[in-house]
């Protein structure tokens, strides 16, 4: 057998249990949330800009949450974190249906969308962590790539459910999700408690906390890097889609075809990836995922039809697989032994932000710009992001 073939059963069988748990949720999710933007915007007649405002908003509060989430696991307990949030998140799911068929107020719909960003952002750094505890370092590349499918293979299934499921309502997706997602929470029961022992330091939610990220200047710069990163992640879900219609004048399959080739690459090649990574380093492959971004984003800017934007698509998502498990994996080698938690939520704070910010960036620069020189100064920021992760010292 190859060592790719070997590299995942030998991880924890509680890993693959968590892995499956990703698939599950993220598929409830995937089936309903996607569409909410345009439940609200066609059938509920909601301006586009109220849209935008409350995803800006979701944005931010589930960036400062995950900061919250890293805290509170490391004082109650991961596993803790972990049900509560996916329990939360299951009822809420079902009252979205409530509000949707009940034709309650947008700020009744908005508060529940809160409330979902909140509980999916308290999830995911206590679930990094565990990931981290149940893997030896030369596992943790490996593991995190397996979530990354799980995720992908949610994101793949959530969407098709619903194509399928056409003749249903749409709130009657939303029951279907929401016990969907407590199977997810069941899986995650079966794991025990990962947090050190004696890790129970008072919970502080403070200004010293982030000061304290603050004194380790090479996370700092690994957190600098990883903002520059997700700035230019976040354009391929948002301004690219604009940016093939509106300027090269692509149909709606055209576009459709750009994600779908997005999500089965990373199927396809994520577990692959990992022992190139692994041959790479956590360094150079973060390195190789920048400049992968700033070359792709470059050829964006000259590409003038479907086929070469198409390519430029390929390359996005190969740098991305190679560069975000490399991330989740340093955080972990960064991060002290007692503070992997907090020290992931720091990271999916930055990461929420630069999400948060990549949509008004992008549409700013090519309101502003011009399309072409919007992807020109992105391909800008790729170089930046690949200087931040040249060192770890």
């Amino acid at each position: 057998m190859s060592p790719i073939l070997r590299e995942f059963p030998a991880l924890d069988r509680r890993i693959w249990i968590l892995a499956a748990a990703r698939v599950i949720v993220t598929a409830g999710f995937a089936a309903v949330m996607p569409f909410l933007a345009m439940h609200m915007v066609v059938v509920r007649q909601v301006p586009v800009l109220k849209i935008g405002l409350l995803w800006t908003v979701v944005g931010i509060c589930s960036s400062v949450t995950q900061v919250v989430s890293g805290q509170v696991a490391d004082r109650i307990g991961r596993r803790r974190v972990m049900l509560a949030a996916m329990v939360v998140r299951s009822a809420n799911l079902a009252a979205l249906g409530w509000a949707i068929g009940a034709g309650a107020s947008f700020s009744v719909i908005a508060g529940l969308c809160l409330v979902n960003g909140a509980m999916r952002a308290f999830y995911d750094p206590a679930a990094s962590a565990v990931v981290a505890a149940l893997a030896v370092p030369d596992e943790r590349v490996a593991a995190f790539s397996l979530h990354r499918v799980g995720s992908s293979i949610g994101w793949a299934a959530g969407p098709l459910s619903a194509t399928l499921a056409s003749g249903a309502s749409y709130e009657t997706l939303f029951y279907v999700a929401a016990p969907i997602t407590l199977l997810a929470a069941l899986a995650v029961a079966t794991i025990p408690e990962t947090r050190p022992e004696g890790a129970r330091a008072p919970l502080r939610l403070r200004l010293p906390s982030f000061t304290a990220f603050a004194r380790d200047r090479a996370f700092v710069r690994f957190l600098a890097a990883t903002f520059a990163f997700y700035l230019l992640q976040t354009q391929m879900y948002h301004i690219m889609s604009i940016y093939a219609a509106k300027h090269l004048g692509l149909d709606r399959a055209q576009v459709g075809t750009l994600f779908v080739l997005n999500g089965l690459l990373v199927v396809l090649l994520q577990l692959p990836a990992v022992q190139y990574i692994r041959r790479l380093g956590t360094r150079g492959a973060l390195l190789l995922g920048a400049l992968g971004y700033s070359i792709a984003y470059t050829g964006c800017a000259l590409a003038g039809s479907y086929l070469p934007l198409l390519a430029c698509v390929a390359l996005v998502t190969l740098s991305e697989i190679v560069a975000v498990p490399a991330q989740q994996a340093t955080v972990t080698e960064l991060a002290p032994a007692d503070k992997v938690t907090s020290y992931a939520g720091m990271y999916g704070f930055v990461q929420g932000a630069a999400q948060t910010a990549g949509p008004i960036l992008g549409t700013c620069l090519i309101e502003f710009v011009s399309p072409q020189g919007a992807w020109l100064m992105l391909a800008g920021i790729g170089l930046l992001a690949a200087w931040g992760y040249r060192t770890r010292t």
